[in-house]
């Protein structure tokens, strides 16, 4: 069986139509503009991420990055509370939850001063030991 490739599309015989042109006329303009479900950062306290600034534009130090970890775990954590079948969410959860214990167990290995101001300020249990 041999298929023929056109490169002009087939289109539906009402495109042209009255009632086609009416349709395309009364959809609002927003329709237009694509909505995205991604997270923008709303929400999120960042009230105590500052405390952690080595500098103005610190966002890379391990403090720093733990601080925004965990505004944005709280978030997530109330999110949860009132949208409990909400799984894609709760797997962000736990991959942000994951990439915060990292975090915590190079600051617990590389300034350990640091790791238990951390602990306290932003109320995170301590890592558990492991035999």
């Amino acid at each position: 069986m041999a298929f023929a490739f056109s490169s002009v599309q087939a289109r539906p015989a009402f495109c042209g139509t009255q009632l086609a042109i009416k349709q395309r006329a009364a959809r609002p303009a927003a329709a237009a503009v694509a909505v995205s479900a991604r997270y923008r950062g709303e929400g999120t306290d960042l009230s105590k991420v500052p405390a952690f600034e080595r500098h103005g534009s610190d966002s890379g130090s391990p403090e720093v990055q733990i601080a925004r970890l965990s505004a944005r775990v709280q978030q997530l954590t109330e999110h949860l509370a009132t949208h409990k079948k909400d799984y894609g969410s709760r797997r962000g959860l736990l991959a942000i939850l994951s990439q915060r214990k990292q975090l915590m167990i190079y600051l617990q290995r590389t300034d350990r001063a640091m790791y238990e101001r951390v602990l306290k300020d932003l109320n995170i249990r301590p890592l558990k030991r492991e035999a």
